[in-house]
């Protein structure tokens, strides 16, 4: 048991929302970066482990830590080391780089950055205080034979779906490689025609609007990224200051 759960509720509440997490990246991730959805997920299957990984961590702290402050804090932490890793192994291992926060105010490597650790801090909280109780209660409606089935076929899926991703990643199976291009690259087709067919049918006007708010929020991190860079480097320059009166003395 843990935080008050078996292995069968816990993995399911990992793919619940390890799939969640896989919508917000294809869709409101997705419009605010290219404009139309597209499938930002490294699998095969509609699941991003790394939105997963970090619910559970948020529900299992919730389950120790009362104070909603220090489980923001904990939780805002431990994700934003555990996105630091998933980008160094993509990108080390697999030579894969799947997002990039470079042109983010307060980053590093542009594998992490503030406003991830803030949205993963506020999510991990949001959900291990007040979603997993609802969660909690609809699955207790279901038999447990059924939850218990249910996580087991998820689970071989997934481990077939991860290591189908990985081999493809690696690039050791040319045809599943070329499959695995091919398949999102159908997927990607397929977003971007119902996201242009979506937008067609809402009025220009908040198309608009959408559009404003957007280019006022990355003209402000343009902004926040540019004093950060000049901080950075007056930071440099005294400490070389430093360094050569110290040398010199």
């Amino acid at each position: 048991m843990i935080a008050g759960m078996g292995l069968d509720l816990l993995f399911l509440n990992f793919m619940l929302y390890s799939f969640l997490g896989w919508l917000y990246e294809t869709t409101i991730c997705s419009l605010w970066e290219s404009g139309h959805f597209l499938n930002r997920g490294s699998l095969l299957g509609p699941c991003c482990p790394v939105y997963g990984g970090g619910a559970l961590l948020g529900i299992v702290l919730a389950y120790y830590i009362p104070n909603p402050a220090v489980l923001f804090l904990t939780s805002a932490t431990l994700c934003i080391c555990c996105e630091y890793l998933c980008a160094a192994i993509l990108e080390d291992i697999f030579h894969v780089k799947l997002w990039n926060y470079s042109g983010m105010a307060f980053q590093y490597k542009g594998r992490i950055c503030l406003l991830g650790f803030c949205f993963f801090g506020i999510a991990a909280t949001v959900i291990g205080r007040y979603i997993h109780p609802l969660v909690m209660t609809a699955m207790s409606t279901v038999r447990p034979a059924i939850l218990t089935a249910t996580a087991i076929v998820l689970a071989v899926a997934l481990a077939s779906d991860t290591i189908l991703s990985a081999v493809a990643f690696s690039r050791k199976s040319r045809r599943l490689y070329r499959f695995y291009v091919r398949y999102h690259a159908m997927l990607n087709r397929e977003f971007r025609s119902l996201s242009y067919a979506i937008q067609r049918r809402l009025p220009d006007s908040l198309l608009e609007d959408l559009s404003g708010f957007q280019q006022m929020i990355l003209e402000k991190n343009r902004i926040l990224a540019e004093h950060e860079s000049q901080k950075k480097e007056e930071m440099r320059e005294k400490f070389d200051e430093t360094m050569e009166r110290f040398r010199r003395s």
